[in-house]
């Protein structure tokens, strides 16, 4: 019985950690933007930014003015994707 019981509190243990590093990797931001006017500037930033690995979601909006955005930070910057908005003709403030 205790051989059991250590090797279910070691499996146990190294789930929670495998758990906690894999959520702590994806992050959700949103990102002022602006000089979005219509469904297509959307479209436009959307399809640059989903160009960068590591991105996992990104939904843009030019009627609040926002970019939100879901990313693995192990594989991809906050920076790199505020730089794929102004590439893409877009204005940031924060």
């Amino acid at each position: 019985m205790n051989k059991i019981t250590l090797l279910l509190t070691i499996l146990f243990t190294v789930s929670i950690f495998a758990g906690n590093a894999e959520s702590a990797k994806i992050r959700t931001k949103v990102i002022p933007t602006y000089g979005m006017h219509c469904s297509g500037c959307e479209e436009t930033i959307e399809a640059e930014i989903k160009k960068i690995e590591g991105i996992k979601s990104v939904k843009a909006d030019h009627v609040n003015k926002k970019v939100t955005v879901k990313y693995d930070d192990k594989k991809v910057t906050l920076e790199k994707v505020k730089q794929a908005i102004i590439d893409a003709g877009y204005k940031l403030t924060e």
